[in-house]
């Protein structure tokens, strides 16, 4: 195999792999947001331009200071205060949706073990599949050091979800083919754009998984690292334009609003069975993927408080450490998903405000103290500095605003569209 063969094997592993930390639970809200907001999707693709231009800033920063970590960029730049925003802001970011994870596969799960087993739906269903998914499969993948051998799982899972948009398809496909879609679908609505704007904002969000990618490459070059986050950020954004396309177009007018989970819609066929089934694969192979950059932070929160920031060995966490965190992290998120089951608001406005600020906001702070000198690249990330900044207020006001008590006798739903917000599978493969 020659040199440039084994580049382009490695740049599509890692855009493969971080296509899968992008891509999650959100793909489940896009028809919802389609029916808000058909014309709207376009804010997808200006949230998948905002991603790719950030990520440049994070990336062209951290070779310009010669830092391989988002937490010790943030010091070279801004001190230990900079370092402690960015350690809190990934850890709630990513915390929160390790906590989805759960959330979701305690909404899809016992449903599927109560039919496969001839077992009562019931609570005490749902705590006992949520706690053998986190202590025999997300525990034992958590404590994996090296994420190579899920590499293949990780394409297993972007597969899956190709499979999921051509199940959706097959559902939209008789509408289609009559042509009454036209009839029932609505191409714009205006009111709605700040109610699905936080969804699309953060869908495409990996800034805080970033790193994870840059630091298994040998030599990380900015058109190297920049291919493979466009290549993913596109491919995520196909896969999400189509599964918002055809599910609108299947389900719309049919049994009143889409709610934000939309396997809700599909029928109890086997095929369906099948992909609530692959659903949950997915969310606990991606469920380590999160785990790993939220551990790395709370590392460093914890364990690194002396000057040796730019020690590329100080990164290493020792054993009993790693171990440590790694079930402290796994016991506190399935605790708080077994406990709090409807923590939907609190995981909106917890991707619209701290998801912004690590996303946007930081980076084009970082890059404006990294880049002294008065360019267009300086330039434009002050623009996105003040973008972010309307973006988490908008943001944090429409969650807000959906935020009302609920009618007497009426039982809460499983899942908010908003609980998207955050919910990416996370994280990547070293």
């Amino acid at each position: 195999m020659t040199a440039a063969d084994m580049a382009w094997s490695s740049s599509l592993k890692n855009t493969i792999n971080l296509g899968n930390s992008i891509i999650g639970v959100s793909i489940l809200a896009m028809p919802y947001c389609f029916e808000k907001a058909m014309l709207s999707s376009l804010l997808l693709l200006v949230s998948g331009l905002l991603t790719r231009m950030t990520c440049h800033l994070l990336l062209k920063s951290a070779i310009t200071a010669r830092r391989r970590n988002y937490e010790f960029l943030a010091f070279h730049t801004f001190g230990p205060t900079g370092k402690l925003v960015v350690e809190i802001g990934i850890l709630g970011f990513l915390l929160g949706s390790c906590v989805a994870f759960f959330v979701v596969m305690g909404d899809l799960a016992p449903p599927l073990a109560s039919d496969f087993f001839l077992l009562e739906a019931s609570p005490r269903l749902r705590l006992t599949v949520l706690l053998l998914l986190g202590t025999c499969v997300g525990l034992p993948l958590g404590l994996l050091r090296n994420l190579d051998s899920l590499t293949s799982l990780s394409a297993l899972s972007l597969g899956f979800y190709c499979l999921l948009v051509l199940k959706v398809f097959l559902e939209s496909f008789p509408v289609l083919w009559s042509g009454a879609w036209w009839d029932r679908v609505v191409l714009w609505r205006h009111e709605n754009l700040l109610s699905v704007l936080p969804i699309f904002a953060m869908a495409l969000s990996c800034q805080p998984q970033l790193f994870e990618i840059f630091d298994t490459v040998n030599e990380p070059s900015l058109k190297r690292m920049n291919s493979v986050v466009n290549g993913a950020v596109q491919m995520c954004s196909m896969v999400y334009i189509m599964m918002g396309f055809f599910g609108y177009v299947a389900f719309c007018g049919g049994g009143g609003p889409l709610p934000g989970n939309v396997l809700i819609r599909l029928g109890s066929s086997l095929a369906s069975e099948f992909i609530k089934l692959g659903f949950v694969a997915t969310l606990v192979v991606s469920f380590p993927l999160c785990l790993f950059p939220c551990r790395t932070s709370l590392h460093s929160l914890l364990f690194k408080r002396g000057s040796k920031f730019h020690d590329p060995s100080y990164d290493y966490i020792p054993d009993g450490q790693f171990r440590l965190l790694t079930v402290l992290l796994v016991g506190a998120t399935l605790a708080t998903a077994c406990l709090v089951p409807n923590i939907e608001i609190v995981l909106g406005l917890t991707g619209s405000t701290i998801g912004t600020l690590i996303c946007v906001i930081m980076p084009a702070l970082v890059f404006t103290r990294v880049q002294p000198k008065s360019t267009n690249e300086r330039l434009v990330a002050k623009f996105l500095s003040w973008a972010g900044l309307c973006i988490m207020i908008g943001c944090t006001m429409t969650t807000l605003s959906q935020v009302r008590p609920p009618d007497r006798g009426s039982a809460p739903s499983r899942l908010n569209p908003l609980a998207v917000v955050v919910s990416r599978p996370a994280p990547l493969l070293r």
